[in-house]
This record gives structure tokens, sequence and C-alpha cells, in this order.
């Protein structure tokens, strides 16, 4: 038997198994080394369906408090009702994982899946104005932060609100990487440097985001500010 047409039939479907899956193959000396091109999302949802118990616990680790603040604006605070809808929202999640394509972000994928189970909690309770405020909100929200990501950033300072509610709920609309640089610029007092260094990025990076993040905060709250009537 050939060996030499044996390696290259190997080469040649190695390479095609794992084109399908994400993760580019080169050849080096006879030996197939991979590149895996998949998302850190997409890794995850794979481990988790090929059985990972860890990078399950990880998916809730990592997403559990961002969709619990998520959920808590959109059903008036209800906390017996926000534990439900969280952990509805898990169980349904690796239910139906195998459907994540990777086209959002698993944080994006989320939320949706907490809205549809929001809008089953309102049609059984009367909702509080402002979760129906979020709730119409939210197509223009998720419109406002592709927006941000895509076009030149102007010079904005984000001012200090005195609507707490409307200021939570703002911040839980953010992605957590968002939140996280306002929390950690505005309430935990840190400086650009300790949070580039905290993040292991550039201060460069790490002021771009934080520029995105005020951009999203102050038009996010201006869109529910004045759905709420406050004035400008």
């Amino acid at each position: 038997m050939d060996r030499e047409g044996d390696d290259s039939h190997t080469a040649t479907s190695a390479r095609r198994i794992g084109l399908a899956r994400g993760i580019k193959l080169t050849s080096l000396g006879g030996f197939a080394l991979s590149a895996d091109l998949r998302s850190p999302d997409l890794r995850l949802r794979d481990s988790i369906l090929e059985g990972d118990r860890q990078a399950a616990s990880a998916l809730f680790r990592e997403h559990v408090d961002a969709l619990f603040e998520f959920v808590h604006y959109r059903v008036g605070g209800d906390r017996p009702a926000v534990e439900d809808i969280v952990q509805d929202c898990f169980v349904v999640a690796l239910q139906r994982l195998e459907s994540f394509d990777g086209r959002s972000s698993l944080h994006t994928w989320l939320c949706g899946i907490a809205k549809n189970k929001i809008r089953e909690h309102r049609r059984r309770r009367r909702a509080a104005s402002l979760p129906d405020l979020l709730d119409a909100a939210d197509p223009e929200v998720f419109e406002i932060l592709a927006d941000v990501e895509r076009t030149p950033l102007p010079e904005w300072v984000l001012e200090r609100q005195e609507t707490k509610a409307l200021v939570g709920a703002t911040l839980s609309s953010l992605p957590p990487a968002y939140r996280e640089a306002l929390l950690d610029k505005y309430v935990h007092g840190l400086s650009v440097a300790d949070m580039a260094q905290r993040r292991g990025k550039s201060s460069k990076a790490t002021e771009s985001a934080l520029t995105r993040a005020r951009v999203a905060f102050a038009r996010i709250f201006t869109l529910l500010n004045g759905g709420a009537g406050g004035g400008a």
C-alpha cells in the first residue's frame, strides 16, 4: 500500500472535518496542525454539546449576573419571578444550545430567550410601566448598541442622572463588558490604567471601550427617559 497516498488521504479527510467545525488545518512535515477559528462563545457551545459539565457551569457563571439584571428591571424587581425566569432561561438555553449559530453573542441570545419568558410572565400578571417601557424599547436598544460598534465616536460625557431606576434599567440593557467598564470607572473609581491592567489590554483599547460604553449608556438612557416622559 502506498504510505504517502494514505497520509495524503488522511490529511484531506482531517481537513474536511476540521473546516466543518470551524477549525483550519495546516500541514507541517506531514502532520496536521489545527488553528481554531471559532469564537469563544462557539467553543463554549461545542464543549457543552460534547458533554463537558465544566463548560455548562461556565455558561451559567459567566452570564447569570448580567441575565439577572436584564430580567430584574423588566419584571418590576419581583425577585422570585426574576429567579424563576432566569432559571427557565438556562434550562431552555441548554435544550436549544445546538441552534446557537454564533451570529450574535451568547449574551444577546440568552437575552432573547429571557424576553420570551418575560412576555409569558406578563400574560399572567400586569406589568409595571418601566418593564413595559423596556420591552418596547428593546429593539431600539439593540440597534443603538450595534450602531455604537460601527460608527465614529462623538465626544460624550456621562452625566449624573437622578432617576435610579432608569440608571439601573439602562445598565441592565448593556453588554456585560460595557456595564463592567462603567462600574469600574464611576462606581469603583478605577483609573484607565488600572482597568487596562485588570483586563490585560492596552490603555488605548481600554479607553476606547470605556468611551463606547459611555456612548451606549447615554443613548439608551435618553431613549428610556424620553419614553418615561423625562426631561431632556
